[in-house]
């Protein structure tokens, strides 16, 4: 019995000095004293002599941990060591005895932290004491980049850009033709680079387009010169006709008036029995003729001077014909500017969007590049806003925020093609 006494006297002291040690050891680190408890902490506990109570415990959304026979204890805010004291005051309470009870406890895991933002894994991951951003940013995977099947962004970007440009070349276009257009409708000969166009100027593409709408504008001209000329001969030649008639018809009535005469002479001497009827049906057949020839000359000026109306009906009808098919074309070319201006702005609102969506395109960026780390740490109700670096301590609870570097392919508006519209 004195040996048995013994031997258990020999394990609480060999237990106490294990507690003891596992307490000093606890105790040691600066982190470790200044370190408190909050909820998700899991905490080993061990107490001397009380089996059923040692184990691991997590602190619940209530900050406390559950304890057999003693149950729930609030250790939120506590220090390991000083919930260890508390553990070891209840049960001594529980127990009625006057020896002393050790009890260690020791972080078994810590509360995460959490990475969010350039990162191959954002989430939350265990906390560790001594962990800096640069360890957080490579638990969570590294810099973010692109795997080999999610270049498509990259690919994107590109897609849009080239789809801004031939869009920009379409609107240059559409503007320099609307230009000629609205020149041709006001008669003019010659037209001026749109507004937008002008700081381009002496871009070899502007002055190619410039060159074909000017060419297409003199062609039509010309053959609105060439119209009016042919117009003009026919009408003449009209004109001429008609002069040519009325001297006709001025001929004949003088001849009609001269035979008329002599009609009435010889009528007269036939009723006195003077003049032979032959010669009398001969001047009657005679008169009728020049009638004939008169009323015909008279049909002829009618016929030309139908003509001639006929000529400027087709001649106004040409340019009204024109002026409506430029008419439609320049309302066509209009609603063509203002859908290519609204496609581009979408293609920049699309280009916007994979710039911003796309990989830090960092694979060679040094290090001072990458910086603008925030840490976003609770300060009892509030929360602080840090601005750390690769080499700042993190603390459990903390979220650190990696800044996205947009992707460097970034289009202009302003780029080489006419701007596209004011948002």
């Amino acid at each position: 019995m004195a040996s048995n006494a013994k031997m258990n006297i020999i394990r609480k002291l060999a237990t106490a000095l294990g507690l003891a040690v596992i307490i000093a050891a606890q105790t040691t680190p600066t982190w470790a004293i200044d370190y408190r408890l909050g909820i998700s902490d899991r905490v080993k506990i061990k107490v001397q002599e009380w089996p059923d109570i040692n184990g691991e415990y997590t602190l619940n959304a209530d900050g406390a941990v559950s304890l057999p026979l003693i149950g729930n204890i609030n250790a939120i805010g506590l220090r390991p060591n000083e919930l260890g004291v508390k553990i070891s005051e209840l049960l001594k309470k529980r127990s009625r005895s006057g020896d002393q009870i050790l009890t260690a406890v020791e972080i078994a895991q810590y509360r995460p932290f959490s990475i969010m933002g350039d990162v191959q894994k954002s989430g939350q991951y265990p906390y560790r004491p001594g962990l800096t951003v640069l360890e957080a940013i490579s638990i969570a995977g590294g810099y973010y980049r692109p795997e080999t099947g999610s270049l498509r962004i990259d690919r994107d970007v590109a897609i849009a850009s080239g789809e801004i440009n031939t869009l920009k070349i379409k609107l240059d276009r559409m503007l320099v033709h609307e230009a000629r257009l609205s020149a041709a409708l006001a008669g003019r000969e010659d037209f001026s680079l749109p507004p937008e166009l002008l700081k381009r100027r002496d871009d070899p593409e502007t002055v190619n387009m410039m060159k074909s709408e000017q060419a297409a504008l003199v062609l039509e001209n010309d053959m609105k010169k060439n119209e009016q000329a042919s117009f003009e001969a026919v009408k003449s030649l009209y004109n001429d006709e008609i002069g040519t008639l009325d001297g006709q018809v001025q001929a004949l009535a003088e001849e009609k008036e001269s035979i008329g005469t002599q009609l009435s002479q010889l009528r007269s001497m036939a009723a006195k029995g003077l003049a032979l009827s032959p010669t009398l049906f001969a001047l009657e057949r005679s008169f009728a003729q020049v009638v004939n020839q008169q009323m015909g000359a008279a049909t002829a000026i009618v016929r030309a001077k139908e003509n001639i109306t006929v000529s400027e009906q087709r001649m106004t009808q040409f340019q009204q014909e024109r002026s409506r098919l430029n008419s439609k074309d320049l309302q066509q070319t209009r609603d063509t500017i203002a859908e290519t201006r609204a496609k581009i702005e979408t293609a920049f609102q699309l280009l916007d969007e994979a710039q911003t969506n796309a990989p830090a395109d960092a694979r060679g960026l040094p290090d001072r590049e990458r910086s603008g780390f925030t840490i976003l740490r609770k300060d009892g109700e509030t929360i602080r806003h840090i601005a750390a670096d690769e080499a700042t301590l993190l603390a459990p609870d903390d979220v650190v925020k990696i800044p996205t570097i947009r992707s460097r392919l970034i289009v202009s508006r302003s780029s080489s093609r006419a701007d596209a519209p004011e948002r």
